[in-house]
């Protein structure tokens, strides 16, 4: 009786053995289900997500055009950030839906030296305010105008078909403007100062030179957003202190960015324009200061967990769009801009698209 009450509790003590182990292979099975479902989500969204994420980029970017749209009609022209355009977001008051990430980068093209001018006193300057020694200037400013003008002429320093031929080279002077910074290897004396020996990377010459100049830009440099080596340049060229620029230019409270600092409507207005020795050179004033914002990159980028879109665009003004203006500063402005007429002085000069999983 007593074997048999044993053997009947060793039976049931299996069967619940059984039952917890068959329990726990279930709930390793459903746990490794969810993970994989959940990954399977995760997956799905990042190609999902980005067609949501494409239309909430275009509608921050045309809230963007809007934003430089209304300032633009308000001041009469587009001078300083402060205006308002540096926070597009901020300005038009656009609803961004909750867990969506935006951010919406300026750059004002015009606040660079353009690629297309041939005035050799400007690059020099440029090339000696990087640090490099006279001579390699010289070989630098000629060959870079003999490589874009449409002459086969060789300047004294420069380079032209006959000596990239000598040379075994299979490029040649392309007798046009620049289309990309990376020509710059190709280019006589850039080839061996802007890239490293080693592995050819761009250098520190290369980084200075592109955040100097435009590729874009056939206006005037706005003096308002010229910066750094630029705004140097500027002040070498039309004789007046940098200093005393950059103070006049930080409004009565001396601090930068601050919504009392003024701008430029006229490059004579320019405290002391001529006061010192200009450098000379043979662009003339009109053709070399300006006051406004004429193209603008702009980056807009939209990012929901692992999920990024992003446009980067050039724009530009219309044909009959400049107008004039007199503003010289403003402290506070209505947010309304997000109720545009649909209209934009602008024309899109350049689009690309990029999906980052």
């Amino acid at each position: 009786m007593t074997m048999s009450i044993r053997k009947q509790n060793r039976t049931k003590g299996s069967i619940l053995i059984g039952v917890l182990l068959i329990l726990f292979l279930m709930s390793v099975v459903i746990m490794r289900f969810l993970q994989e479902a959940n990954r399977e989500i995760e997956y799905q969204n990042q190609f999902q997500s980005p067609i949501d994420l494409r239309s909430q980029a275009y509608g921050i970017l045309d809230a963007t055009l809007a934003t430089l749209h209304e300032i633009k009609t308000i001041d009469g022209e587009l001078y300083r950030s402060n205006q308002g355009w540096a926070n597009p977001m901020g300005y038009s008051q656009f609803p961004i839906p909750e867990g969506l990430d935006v951010s919406v980068k300026i750059t004002d093209e015009t606040g660079k030296l353009p690629i297309n001018h041939n005035d050799v006193t400007i690059w020099k300057l440029l090339f000696e305010a990087m640090g490099i020694d006279l001579s390699d200037a010289d070989v630098l400013t000629d060959s870079l105008i003999d490589w874009m003008d449409k002459d086969d002429l060789k300047r004294l320093n420069g380079a032209e078909f006959d000596d990239y031929d000598l040379d075994g080279k299979e490029y040649k002077p392309s007798n046009e403007p620049l289309k990309d910074f990376e020509e710059l290897r190709h280019i006589e004396g850039f080839s061996e100062l802007f890239f490293d020996e080693e592995d050819g990377t761009p250098n520190q010459y290369y980084k200075w030179f592109e955040q100097s100049v435009s590729l874009y830009n056939t206006h005037p440099v706005n003096v308002n957003t010229a910066q750094g080596l630029v705004l140097n340049i500027l002040a070498r060229m039309g004789g007046f202190n940098v200093d005393y620029f950059m103070q006049h230019m930080r409004g009565p409270d001396t601090l930068a960015g601050t919504g009392d600092d003024p701008w430029i409507t006229n490059y004579q207005q320019i405290p002391g324009f001529g006061m010192g020795q200009p450098a000379g050179g043979s662009m003339s004033a009109s053709r070399l200061f300006g006051s406004t914002s004429k193209l603008f990159h702009i980056e807009v980028k939209v990012q929901r967990s692992n999920a990024v879109f992003l446009i980067t665009t050039l724009i530009g003004p219309k044909d009959g769009s400049r107008s004039s203006g007199t503003s010289t500063s403003r402290t506070s402005r209505s947010s309304s801009s997000n109720k545009s007429s649909g209209y934009y002085p602008f024309e899109i000069l350049h689009l690309t698209e990029n999906r980052i999983f």
